[in-house]
């Protein structure tokens, strides 16, 4: 794909943290709970790092290539060997970004607006996506830039619970407890998908692209980090595996004068997050699927792809048989995430010890 302007360390940062913010993190303290035990939260920044080993695999895709796109490596090949793969991976990336904004929606009108029927909600959805899917990258990236402003404050809200945080229910205990260390860790691990994606774009990042990368990772984490550990220091530890939404009930204790409901209000801006996971999710399925067809018109294909979301969204009827989904589809997400680069990498050194050159020119 080629573009005329390039994203700034900044932009690609920022796009990189609202691609990683799902709507896990409603439920996150209690799967770090279930996981890692009594002061689970330090498991996160274990998670942290590994993120970064595989952001680093990426980052190497893109150094040993000499600045080559996924596609401009893969190109080697021809076409009918990379469509099974490309279709794959497609497919996975597409359920997960529409499972996730399935989920969201869900939770939205069982907490808040019992009397919105889900048709509702996703047809909106679906129509700012194909706005936001009709533009380049760069477009996508400067309007994450708006978001990021527009939702960052939330992250403060924390601070109204520091009155009733203490310290003993922290316990000083480490990882104790009845945990699931390897399942629940990968199912935390599976809280930051999202920076996979910036293989198809770690390109086009003008300058500093590892530390672009690594530094959204890190505005995620952080804030996965102070929600996760302020719920430890809220709820106790048992009230915590027992709490379904803990950060939904968290935003439930703040009141403001003006604002009754801020719980309400906190969870529908949530919703700007959520929708630029799902863009994200669905540009790289049409990023992957236009490089296999490209006589099909961009918007015809972001059509498409559209319409197979939203006829694959009503699959699901509870918000039980979408967590269904989207753990084993977050599973074949992240066996991509790690995968792909190393198999790239390999096929980048290959054609440099053999001189393959490009089968689709």
């Amino acid at each position: 794909m080629q573009m005329k302007e390039r994203l700034s360390p900044f932009q690609a940062s920022i796009l990189m943290y609202l691609t990683q913010s799902g709507v896990t993190l409603f439920s996150l303290p209690r799967f770090v709970a279930e996981a890692f035990g009594t002061n689970g939260w330090i498991g996160l920044i274990i998670v942290y790092f590994i993120v970064n080993i595989n952001l680093v695999l990426i980052w190497l895709v893109y150094k040993v290539s000499k600045g080559k796109s996924m596609l401009e490596i893969i190109d080697i090949f021809p076409k009918w060997m990379t469509l099974p793969f490309n279709l794959i991976i497609a497919g996975v990336w597409m359920l997960l970004g529409v499972m996730i904004m399935v989920k969201f929606c869900m939770i939205l009108k069982v907490l808040f607006y019992n009397n919105v029927s889900l048709i509702y909600l996703l047809t909106m959805v679906y129509i700012l996506t194909y706005l936001l899917l009709k533009k380049d990258l760069y477009q996508i990236a400067k309007s994450t830039v708006v978001l990021f402003y527009f939702t960052i404050w939330t992250v403060f809200l924390l601070a109204f619970h520091l009155p009733e945080f203490s310290f003993i229910r922290l316990t000083p205990f480490i990882f104790k407890g009845d945990t699931d260390m390897l399942t629940g860790g990968i199912s935390i691990y599976t809280a930051l998908l999202g920076y996979e994606l910036s293989i198809l774009y770690i390109h086009m990042i003008e300058k500093k692209q590892l530390k672009s990368i690594i530094a959204g990772n890190t505005i995620t984490s952080i804030i996965y980090l102070g929600v996760t550990f302020v719920s430890f220091g809220f709820f106790s530890f048992d009230q915590l595996l027992k709490e379904m939404y803990p950060v939904v009930t968290l935003l439930g204790y703040i009141s403001f004068p003006v604002l009754e409901r801020v719980e309400n209000f906190t969870f529908t801006i949530f919703g700007l997050k959520v929708l630029m996971t799902t863009v994200m999710y669905l540009w790289g399925t049409k990023e992957l699927v236009q490089y296999q067809f490209k006589r099909i018109k961009p918007n015809f294909l972001v059509i498409g792809i559209l319409i197979i979301g939203f006829t694959v969204s009503f699959i699901p009827k509870v918000i039980k048989d979408v967590d269904y989904w989207i753990t084993y589809i977050s599973y074949a997400a992240t066996v991509i995430a790690f995968l792909l680069p190393i198999l790239l990498l390999l096929t980048i050194l290959s054609s440099k010890i053999l001189k393959w050159k490009a089968a689709n020119e």
